[in-house]
C-alpha cells in the first residue's frame, strides 16, 4: 500500500472506532448520508391518533427525539394526555430520561427481545406507537384497552441487504416482515387497518461515511471490522456514492 492508501485505511479505522450514537441521532453524517422517505407520514398518523387518546406509550423511544417532536406538535387536549415511553438500549435510557423529564414522560428500561413483559398494567393504555422497535403482539394486546390503537413503522428484516452481501454476516431480523406482523396481531384479536410496504434508497457519500454508519448501527453487520474488509471498502469507495436498499412497512391496528 502506498502512503495515501495507508492514510485512507487509517481514517476508516479511526472513524469506526470513534463514532458513537447518543440517543438516536445521525447528525454526524449530515450531508454525507441521504435517505428516501416512505410515502406515508408516520409522525402525522401518530399525532392524529393522540387527539382521541388519554394514555399512550412510545415503544423504543431512543433518546426521546421523535416523541418530543410529537408532543410539541400535538393539538391541545381537553384533559392531559398521560405519556410513557420504553427504551431497550441501556446507554439511551439515561439520555431519554433526561430529554423527556421536562415533558413529564416516564421512561422505562425495557428490552422486547429479552422477553420481558411491557412495564404497564393490563388494559391501561389506549394508544401505543412503535417506530423501528420490535414488539410482542401479545403484550401490546394485554396493555391496550378494548378499542385501543396500535401504530407501528418497522424496518423490514431485509433492510440494507447489500451490507451483508458486501461484508458477510447473516440477517439478524429475518422474521421482521409485514406478513408476520399482521399474522401476530390478528392472532391476538386485532383488526388491521393499514398494512403497507415500501422500498427506497439510502446513499452514502463515500466509504468513510459508510464505516461511520456501521459503527453507529452495529447490528446491521455484526462483527464488522475495517481491517477485514479493506479491499471491499476500496471497491465501494472507487464507485461512490454507495447506495443500499431501505425497506419499511407500517401497520395500524385496533384491539377488539
Amino acid at each position: 500500500m502506498n502512503g495515501s492508501t495507508d492514510a485512507q485505511v487509517q481514517a476508516w479505522r479511526d472513524a469506526h472506532a470513534n463514532a458513537q450514537m447518543v440517543g438516536w441521532d445521525f447528525a454526524a453524517l449530515d450531508g454525507r448520508l441521504t435517505a428516501d422517505d416512505p410515502p406515508w407520514d408516520f409522525d402525522a398518523e401518530c399525532r392524529a391518533a393522540t387527539t382521541t387518546a388519554t394514555s399512550m406509550a412510545d415503544l423504543g423511544t431512543g433518546g426521546g427525539e421523535r416523541l418530543i417532536e410529537l408532543i410539541r406538535s400535538m393539538p391541545i387536549h381537553a384533559s392531559p394526555l398521560q405519556i410513557a415511553a420504553t427504551e431497550g438500549w441501556e446507554p439511551n435510557v439515561a439520555v431519554a430520561r433526561e430529554n423527556l423529564a421536562p415533558f413529564g414522560v416516564d421512561v422505562h428500561a425495557h428490552d422486547t427481545e429479552s422477553g420481558e413483559p411491557l412495564p404497564f398494567a393490563d388494559s391501561s393504555l389506549d394508544l401505543i406507537v412503535a417506530r423501528h422497535e420490535e414488539f410482542d403482539a401479545s403484550e401490546v394486546a394485554r396493555v391496550l384497552v378494548s378499542g385501543g390503537q396500535f401504530l407501528t413503522q418497522q424496518v423490514d428484516g431485509q433492510d440494507a441487504h447489500e451490507l451483508r452481501a458486501w461484508f458477510g454476516g447473516e440477517p439478524q431480523y429475518e422474521h421482521v416482515t409485514l406478513a408476520n406482523a399482521v399474522s401476530a396481531l390478528r392472532a391476538e384479536g386485532f383488526r388491521i387497518g393499514v398494512a403497507e410496504e415500501w422500498a427506497g434508497q439510502m446513499t452514502f457519500a463515500d466509504a468513510l461515511s459508510l464505516v461511520e454508519y456501521l459503527a453507529l448501527v452495529p447490528w446491521d453487520v455484526p462483527g464488522f471490522s475495517v481491517d477485514s474488509n479493506v479491499e471491499q471498502l476500496r471497491r465501494l469507495d472507487a464507485a461512490r456514492p454507495i447506495a443500499v436498499t431501505q425497506r419499511r412497512f407500517r401497520l395500524t391496528a385496533v384491539r377488539d
